[in-house]
């Protein structure tokens, strides 16, 4: 019993640790998209990324290839949806759309999830959880723009916002994808085995990139955004993020995904000094708040399993 609300707890730190750390995504994605091709950037971070998780991943896919092999199509599925396919749109979106737009249309990942939920496993939606999702979602366009609503109505919507929306779907499909890994394959080898896959989707759209526009110029800023994506939103963030689709459920950890946009403007405070506003302050509570109300299915005392290691 203790154990069961020991892994739920640790299931909503891990989630918000995760978007914490990839709410710098979307800002990266921006920055590069005036310097690299979007299938650059992909390129690069999971080339850094499988190389840097080698080292840790190696034993455990060496002990655990019988039942990698046993569960080869939905590790396949998952490295082609939330980390191949996924980043190259979101790197694509980039190049037309802005950090805040994105932000804003990724909020539309628990609709997708609680929609795909209903219609594949009759999960139950209470008015509890829409109204949660409705708050938290409400609370995120108040902190975009900043309570001025001619902001919302000057947002410029571009092709990038539709490929944004459309990353967003894919995102849900691979948290709910999440919930058929089986105990037996560890967390270092599922994401592990999922990274060589989105590798291998972005290794040919390199090289075309490469033979068309020639090879990138990779300078010290470059290369830090690189690092930054291979480290932190990739391995740190799908390491927690898969624990906490584990312990929470695919639906309740695509609501919190609702706070990516706080931490983004959180970030954007620290790292590019703009100001956060009271009425800032105030939709992060709502979000937190909406967030905390569509929580309803989480039951402290009913566990979701365990996992190997």
């Amino acid at each position: 019993m203790e154990a069961t609300k020991k892994q739920t707890t640790a299931g909503v730190i891990f989630a918000i640790i995760a978007i914490m750390i990839w709410s710098g995504n979307f800002i990266v994605s921006r920055g590069l998209s005036g310097m690299y091709s979007p299938f650059a950037t992909a390129f690069f971070r999971w080339f850094l990324a499988c190389i840097f998780l080698f080292p840790f991943a190696f034993k455990h896919v060496k002990a655990e290839w019988k039942y990698i092999m046993e569960q080869k199509w939905i590790i396949l599925l998952c490295g082609l949806t939330g980390t191949g396919v996924y980043s190259i749109l979101c790197y694509t979106a980039g190049q037309t759309t802005s950090a805040a737009n994105m932000s804003l249309l990724a909020t539309s990942s628990p609709v997708f999830t609680v929609i795909i939920m209903r219609i594949l496993y009759k999960e139950k939606i209470t008015p509890q959880k829409i109204f949660g999702i409705v708050l938290a979602i409400v609370g995120v366009v108040l902190l975009i723009i900043k309570g001025d609503i001619n902001v919302l109505l000057n947002l410029d919507f571009t092709t990038g916002d539709l490929v944004i929306i459309l990353a967003t779907l894919i995102w849900s499909i691979y948290t709910i994808l999440n919930k058929y890994k089986k105990s037996n394959v560890s967390t270092w080898s599922f994401i592990f085995c999922g990274f060589v896959v989105a590798l291998m989707v972005t290794v040919p759209l390199f090289i075309a990139d490469t033979v068309m526009h020639g090879f990138p110029q990779i300078e010290k800023i470059g290369a830090g955004c690189f690092l930054y994506l291979a480290i932190g939103p990739s391995i740190i963030s799908f390491m927690l993020w898969n624990k906490a689709v584990l312990y929470l459920g695919a639906t309740n950890s695509s609501i919190i995904y609702n706070t990516i946009p706080v931490f983004s403007c959180i970030l954007a405070f620290f790292i590019l000094g703009e100001p956060i506003r009271l009425i800032q302050i105030i939709s992060m509570f709502v979000i937190f708040i909406g967030v905390a109300i569509a929580q309803d299915s989480i039951k402290f005392g009913k566990g979701k399993g365990s996992e190997a290691e």
